[in-house]
């Protein structure tokens, strides 16, 4: 038997009340696990921005560049 049975069986032994709660815990876990997927996206990301400055950074793209000129002219 499956884990996702398994658990169906021991559900419909509950109360009702402790089905919503069960049903509950469930919609929890399923956003706890989006969320932990948007984290890991994210520290992906950073790590590829990261490798992709330090690339540059041994390209030499930023030789020659004043930042804080840069940045000023930005503002």
């Amino acid at each position: 038997m499956r884990l996702d049975e398994i658990i169906q069986e021991h559900t419909k032994a509950l109360s009702p009340d402790f089905q919503t709660q069960v049903f509950d815990f469930v919609l929890f876990l399923e956003q706890k696990q989006a969320q932990d997927a948007l984290i890991k996206d994210h520290q992906q990301e950073k790590k590829r921005l990261k490798k992709a400055l330090d690339n540059a950074v041994a390209l030499g793209v930023f030789a020659g560049v004043d930042g804080v000129a840069w940045q000023h002219e930005q503002r």
